[in-house]
């Protein structure tokens, strides 16, 4: 959600790298984990990339969060729009089997 709204509202227009990109992925999934999850925090490491200013990357996750923020908590108080949300999530993804030696079939 965080993602596509980002696009559709224009805010991606300044991202000039696959690596711009990469991190901004990373942004959304960590704030999404933030709202989603029951820990008291996350760390950051895995969400922040190696080149990554942190103080940027804070400065970036608060401007999505003041814009974003009412619909995240909407998707924890309503079962209707948590279930509307993952299952266009869902439509994003590839199809993957495992074979009988439970690796993943087709992956390149």
């Amino acid at each position: 959600m965080l993602i596509r709204d980002a696009f559709l509202q224009g805010e991606c227009k300044k991202l000039n790298s696959l690596e711009e990109l990469h991190s901004f992925v990373l942004m959304c999934l960590y704030i999404s984990y933030s709202y989603m999850g029951n820990e008291i925090s996350y760390p950051l490491k895995p969400f922040i990339t190696e080149n990554a200013d942190r103080s940027l990357f804070w400065s970036k996750c608060v401007k999505l969060i003041k814009i974003h923020s009412n619909q995240m908590l909407k998707i924890n108080s309503s079962s209707t729009l948590f279930l509307q949300v993952f299952t266009e999530l869902k439509s994003y993804c590839i199809p993957r089997q495992l074979n009988n030696n439970n690796e993943w079939l087709n992956d390149e």
